[in-house]
């Protein structure tokens, strides 16, 4: 039977889905800021793509602090557009960053002359994290993955992060055993469960306001 069969794929933390790319990993909102704008670029050399765009806040549920324009477009093959994204309210926490997600779906045009056959159709949506940052906070985000600490308690290892940012840690890994990557919220602790042979000298990268990654950092326990 003909028909249209149709997928959907969630990339988090990406900045390219098919042929459709965003500006950027990740996404810094000065609270001064009237609006900030991603760039969304389509390099594939066919294919047009509808463009559908959200924010959904830390735990993963749509939210309306934010208005997206356009929340909905068609982005033509080998051409760019701009998002634009602005701070509509309520007000938020002044002495600390607040994360929210930015959902970005890129659905394939159908082809006219496929639509009565079988096809696939590959919906996917890249997810990456936009930081709300007031000004004025105590210490520059660059050096605030340099005030983090970490002991152990049991089989769980706890890191504390006393500064008002965000601080991603990626590469983490427990003598040789590798641990899941993780976000630090500012201003709380955050454990992790140990493997079975993890050694006591722990490494981490992290990432910074542009999407690149530091050198390895160790401490040990």
């Amino acid at each position: 039977m003909a028909g249209l069969l149709a997928a959907c794929f969630i990339f988090s933390s990406q900045s390219q889905a098919g042929g459709v790319a965003l500006g950027a990993t990740r996404i810094v909102y000065p609270s001064d800021s009237k609006q900030v704008s991603l760039p969304v670029t389509n390099s594939d050399g066919q294919n047009f793509f509808l463009i559908n765009s959200w924010i959904e806040d830390e735990k993963g549920t749509k939210s309306t602090h934010f208005v997206i324009t356009p929340p909905l477009f068609v982005i033509k093959s080998g051409k760019e557009n701009t998002l634009r994204i602005i701070h509509s309210g309520p007000a938020l926490p002044q002495d600390r960053e607040t994360l929210y997600w930015l959902n970005v779906k890129a659905i394939p045009a159908v082809d006219k002359d496929k639509k009565n056959g079988n096809t696939l159709q590959l919906a996917i949506t890249s997810r990456i994290k936009l930081f709300y940052r007031p000004g004025g906070l105590a210490q520059g985000a660059d050096s605030a993955v340099d005030s983090i600490t970490l002991n152990r308690q049991g089989n769980e290892l706890i890191f504390k992060n006393p500064t008002p940012y965000y601080i991603s840690l990626v590469n983490l890994r427990a003598g040789t055993r590798m641990l899941p990557n993780t976000t630090l919220a500012p201003l709380q602790s955050t454990s992790l469960t140990l493997p079975a042979g993890a050694g006591n000298e722990i490494g981490y990268r992290n990432i910074n306001d542009y999407g690149s990654v530091s050198a390895e950092k160790t401490l040990t326990l």
